[in-house]
């Protein structure tokens, strides 16, 4: 299964976004987030993560091991980079996409 995330269509802190991912890492079929993109039936028995943060692409095939990690402390503990603290621009976001046709 491949997960594609953008935090920039979310203004949670980075404290709140780590909680809000891990859950979802653990249950992926679970609870809708608006975070996400599109979640792909790859056909993979690995769990990828792809994610847009911080003017950065971070893809991340998790093992069972990193997927055990990351379902507990987040996604930001497999990261290569700091992410930031906070978000904004959420809003505006949205409305940028709620232009764009449905047919796109």
């Amino acid at each position: 299964m491949r997960i594609i995330l953008d935090r920039g269509l979310c203004n949670a802190s980075l404290s709140f976004c780590q909680r809000c991912s891990a859950a979802l890492i653990h249950h992926p079929e679970g609870v809708d987030r608006p975070c996400i993109r599109d979640i792909i039936d790859d056909g993979q028995e690995t769990l990828t993560l792809e994610m847009f943060t911080d003017n950065r692409r971070l893809v991340l095939e998790l093992t069972e091991e990193q997927r055990d990690l990351a379902s507990v402390e987040g996604w930001e503990a497999l990261a290569n980079f700091d992410p930031a603290l906070f978000r904004a621009g959420a809003g505006e976001r949205w409305r940028e996409l709620s232009r764009i046709a449905a047919a796109h």
